[in-house]
């Protein structure tokens, strides 16, 4: 059985380690300056909030992204979102997060969608 099994794992990744077909046309095929330019311009994924005011959001999955795009794992547009730092204890802003100046709670981070603008100015 644990034979069987290794057999049919060492099959599987062996089919999966064939090189992909050639194309014909070389207009199809990707450079690896094309490709590092198409990531040098994708958002960047947000870890940890230290003092960023403005943020981009998935409306799918929640993930934060540094600048305007598609989410990396959804595919979804991104919106802006205002980022505010707030003190737990009084409610009035604080510069960044993490521990609070005036408290000894961290800072509570507040993210507000910004509205679109229409291109017309109104």
């Amino acid at each position: 059985m644990n034979r069987l099994l290794c057999a049919t794992l060492v099959a599987l990744a062996l089919a999966g380690c064939q090189s992909a077909p050639k194309t014909e046309n070389a207009a199809e095929t990707t450079t690896p300056a094309a490709t590092e330019a198409a990531s040098a311009d994708a958002p960047v994924l947000i870890a940890e909030f230290v003092d960023q005011t403005t943020v981009w959001e998935c409306p799918k999955c929640g993930m934060v992204f540094d600048r305007a795009g598609v989410c990396s794992m959804e595919g979804a547009a991104l919106v802006e979102m205002k980022v505010n730092y707030v003190c737990p204890a009084d409610n009035k802003p604080v510069e960044k997060a993490g521990k609070c100046p005036r408290c000894p709670q961290n800072a509570r981070i507040d993210k507000v969608a910004v509205a679109a603008t229409s291109e017309g100015g109104h």
